[in-house]
C-alpha cells in the first residue's frame, strides 16, 4: 500500500503524554481513519456514537484503573434564603466514565448506567475526551511507577533489615549464665 504524508496538528502536551505512555499516534491516527473512512455510521442517535467511543475506551480504563471526564454541564435548581425567599442557583457538574462502564456526577455523587440520563449538549467533543484519555493514562502510569518505587524502596530496606538482624550471632540462655 503506498502511504501519503499527512501533516496532523496535536496539542504538544499531549503528544509527550502520549510519547510516555508508548502511543504512536501516527499509527493510531491511521487505524482511526481507516475505520472512519471504512465503517458504517452509527446507526441510532448522539448517544449510540457516544456509546461506542466508551466502548473502545474502556479497556484502557480498566488497564490502568481509572476513570475520564466524558460530559459536563450546568444545574439549574431552585434555593430559598433565610426569608424564604426563592432565587435560581446555577451548579456546574462533570460527568465521568468509570472503568467499570458506569457515570459518575462529581457534583452529586451520583452513579448511573443509562447513558440516555446524559443530555446530549453535555457530551465534551470527542478530541476533548481524547486529550483528557491521555491526560488521566499518563497521570496513572506516573502514579503506578512512583508506587512500584515505593514498593522497591520499601522492599529494599526491609532486605536490609532482614540481613543486618540475621547476621547478628543470637546469644542464648545457656551461653548468657
Amino acid at each position: 500500500m503506498v502511504k501519503e504524508k499527512l501533516t496532523l496538528s496535536v496539542d504538544k502536551e499531549v503528544v509527550d503524554k502520549a510519547k510516555n505512555l508508548g502511543i504512536n499516534i501516527s499509527d493510531i491516527t491511521e487505524k482511526v481513519l481507516k475505520g472512519y473512512t471504512s465503517a458504517e455510521r452509527p446507526k441510532g442517535d448522539i448517544h449510540d456514537a457516544y456509546r461506542q467511543l466508551f466502548d473502545s475506551i474502556l479497556p484502557l480504563l480498566k488497564k490502568f484503573d481509572c476513570y475520564v471526564k466524558i460530559a459536563e454541564g450546568i444545574d439549574t435548581g431552585v434555593s430559598r434564603d433565610c426569608e424564604d425567599k426563592e432565587y435560581e442557583i446555577e451548579m456546574p457538574f462533570a460527568i465521568f466514565l468509570e472503568s467499570d462502564g458506569s457515570f459518575y456526577v462529581d457534583e452529586f455523587e451520583y452513579y448511573f448506567e443509562d447513558i440516555k440520563k446524559i443530555e446530549q449538549r453535555d457530551f465534551l467533543i470527542p478530541e476533548r475526551i481524547l486529550s483528557n484519555l491521555v491526560e488521566v493514562l499518563a497521570k496513572s502510569e506516573e502514579a503506578r511507577n512512583e508506587k512500584m518505587a515505593e514498593i522497591l524502596m520499601a522492599k529494599r530496606i526491609i532486605d536490609a533489615m532482614s540481613e543486618t538482624l540475621l547476621e547478628k550471632p543470637s546469644t542464648t540462655h545457656a551461653e548468657k549464665g
